[in-house]
């Protein structure tokens, strides 16, 4: 017999962000990525999820769930945070050219990863890496790359270091050198302001 759902009791503590909320099931063909590593420097392996929305949902974006290591047995886990509207992409059985992903660096971070590499002329690539800092999961990074199919001319991007404020900015065959204001931007204060560009003058 397949096992048709996931089911996840995620309980609201009071250190859970104000833009996370429940997960009672979610079917498993609606998991579009997958990643491990550890992400709160515990020494247990977590496990972040990207959800995909509902058929009856009428946006794209999909959920980031984190599991937590418990640290009681090898690969054991439990119900951590959620944050709703955290990518936007395909659904599943859709276009791999924008289809979203999770990821984890060898050191711990995670990447959260967005792109469209398969409608229209307009491709762009964005990584949003993620680190675990005093008990928050906080933007350490962004990285965004954007080209033209039919203007090869008309490219560019930027990855910036959110913690330090040091990046560099493209824009077609130039790089620029950046310095900014460092930040501490919590992952649901960003998402809350609707995920804005963390490009320089973008």
């Amino acid at each position: 017999m397949t096992v048709r759902y996931l089911t996840l009791f995620v309980a609201l503590f009071a250190a859970v962000p104000v833009q996370a909320g429940t997960l009672e099931a979610v079917a498993l063909d609606r998991i579009v990525s997958v990643a491990s590593g550890d992400l709160d420097g515990d020494g247990a392996i977590d496990a972040a999820l990207l959800i995909a929305p509902g058929e009856d949902e009428a946006h794209d974006d999909h959920a980031l769930v984190l599991l937590r290591g418990t640290g009681l047995d090898e690969g054991a886990l439990q119900p951590w945070r959620v944050y709703a509207d955290a990518a936007w992409g395909g659904l599943p059985g859709g276009m791999v050219g924008n289809r979203p992903a999770v990821a984890f660096t060898d050191a711990g971070s995670l990447q959260l990863i967005s792109k469209n590499e398969a409608i229209g002329r307009s491709r762009w690539y964005q990584t949003v890496t993620l680190a675990w800092r005093d008990g928050d999961l906080l933007v350490a990074g962004f990285t965004y790359d954007h080209r033209d199919t039919l203007d090869l001319d008309a490219a560019g991007g930027c990855d910036v270091n959110v913690f330090t404020g040091r990046g560099v900015v493209r824009e077609e065959t130039t790089e620029t050198t950046v310095s900014l204001e460092p930040r501490r931007l919590p992952l649901d204060q960003w998402l809350a302001q609707g995920s804005p560009t963390l490009c320089p003058d973008g």
